[in-house]
């Protein structure tokens, strides 16, 4: 599974942020702590869970333990998580393995020598003890299958100075794979669509989007424009990353380790209900006005950042779940935009699962600079009452204030606790099995091959990308 999203995507449509997280690989010690009770702030000098039954002993040398940490380069966050986590453990270092680029963003090649050279450290089982994995999509399902990463499950459930309760839980445990939880997500943004409301109440339409399909979408759509709404309902999206869109969705329908099932009914079933959209013109690949469109997608990073979309892209805005596969549950989709994971061969897991705690802190979390929604529940609460307490925001579009009230940011509260379907990054265009996927499918679009061809030959090559 790789792991990511497109920002060129989310600059175009969403007019979000580009920022780059870094790769983190660090090796350190544990200390222990005899103060328990502030658990709410995780004081991860409670190192004593490492040498509880069942946790993982490091090696030390003369006392001393490193943590390295792998990452593409070390941003702010990691910078002054290393300062403050040394201040408190004194005989533990934390050490940043950084991969250098020639500018602000990486070039193709650079891509490619970057996923090159962490698969073979990986693979080789001589990397880093951490590793964070969300700026340049890494192919991390080969990883799991090779067992390079440790299942962090084993660790949650056996630390007991690790209460589930202070974090969003369900983002963690939504973020499985091969039956166990080998990525530890640190912060994520949430995938909805923003609909003009005055427009679809006036046509009568009702949504209950906490159950509609795609093809509930496709025929929601349709009633809008027979009915007063806009023609169109959505801009704006080319359907190869609406294909991948609905790959990420189903992922585990379609690979599963080293096998595919690409060529399978179900994939040329997803094909063709892409291609219809696109036919029945309900969704367009070209730049249409928004406000000449139904609904629009977006990302939500903060509770304010929601109460500015409400009016950025319609002068009634109303927020609805994206629609999710027929068989899918239902739920909103989130993507990650910090994560880490943890080499299965490192000698001082104790100490890189404590750092990785750290991380998750309310100290960590409530950095200024930190762009998204918290892993950690507190940090969420305070910055809606933080919000609430403000009062007004200012409308980005039409610089009037937007209430910033309890009622206001509920919706954005229970979308919070509902989302569960993770958006895995497989339409992220740096990653090989999304290229293959829009590289072969431009030709069934256009007409100029079948469902079944096209399936097959996404297949063969997958198959070879997998096995590879």
């Amino acid at each position: 599974m790789g792991v990511g999203f497109t920002m060129k995507r989310l600059i175009i449509i969403c007019m979000s942020f580009v920022f780059a997280v870094g790769l983190t690989a660090c090796k350190g010690t544990s200390t222990s702590s005899n103060n328990q009770d502030n658990r709410n702030n995780m004081n991860t000098n409670n190192v004593a869970a490492p040498i509880e039954e069942g946790m993982p002993l490091d090696e030390t040398k003369d006392g001393k333990k490193t943590v390295v940490v792998s990452m593409l380069a070390a941003d702010d966050f990691y910078l002054q998580a290393k300062q403050k986590y040394e201040a408190q453990h004194p005989n533990t270092t934390i050490q940043f393995k950084e991969f250098p680029t020639e500018g602000a963003t990486m070039n193709p090649a650079e891509v490619e020598r970057y996923i090159k050279q962490i698969t073979t450290e990986v693979l080789s089982g001589k990397g880093a003890d951490l590793y964070a994995v969300t700026t340049v999509p890494l192919p991390i399902d080969k990883y799991v299958n090779k067992k390079a990463f440790v299942n962090l499950e084993e660790l949650i459930k056996r630390d007991k100075a690790f209460d589930p309760s202070l974090y969003q839980m369900n983002i963690i445990e939504n973020s499985r794979m091969n039956d166990g939880i080998y990525t530890l997500p640190l912060q994520f943004y949430m995938e909805v669509l923003f609909g003009d409301a005055a427009n679809i109440e006036n046509a009568g339409v009702i949504i209950d989007d906490k159950n509609w399909t795609w093809s509930e979408f496709a025929e929601i759509s349709k009633k809008l424009a027979n009915k007063g709404g806009q023609s169109v309902s959505m801009g704006n999206w080319p359907p190869e990353l609406l294909l991948n869109s609905f790959i990420s969705d189903n992922y585990a329908k379609l690979v599963n380790g080293q096998t595919a099932s690409f060529d399978s009914a179900f994939f040329t079933d997803l094909l063709k209900r892409v291609k219809s959209l696109y036919d029945d013109k309900v969704i367009k690949s070209e730049f249409i006005d928004l406000q000449k469109t139904n609904f629009t997608y977006s990302i939500i990073t903060s509770p304010s950042d929601y109460l500015s979309r409400l009016s950025l892209y319609y002068n009634n805005g109303k927020i609805y779940q994206k629609p999710h596969s027929a068989d899918q549950q239902s739920g909103v989709s989130f993507l990650v935009t910090r994560e880490l994971v943890m080499n299965a061969n490192s000698t001082v897991k104790g100490e890189a699962w404590n750092f990785m705690k750290f991380l998750m802190s309310e100290e960590m979390q409530s950095l200024t600079e930190q762009t998204g929604i918290s892993i950690n529940k507190a940090v969420n609460d305070k910055a809606i009452k933080d919000l609430v307490k403000q009062g007004v925001i200012s409308d980005p579009k039409a610089g009037r204030a937007i209430e910033a009230s309890e009622e206001n940011l509920q919706s954005f509260k229970e979308m919070v606790s509902e989302a569960r379907l993770r958006n895995y990054g497989y339409n992220d265009e740096h990653n090989k099995l999304s290229t293959i996927i829009a590289e072969e499918a431009k030709a069934f679009f256009t007409g100029q091959k079948s469902a079944e061809a096209t399936a097959k030959l996404i297949q063969n090559r997958i198959m070879s990308y997998l096995n590879e």
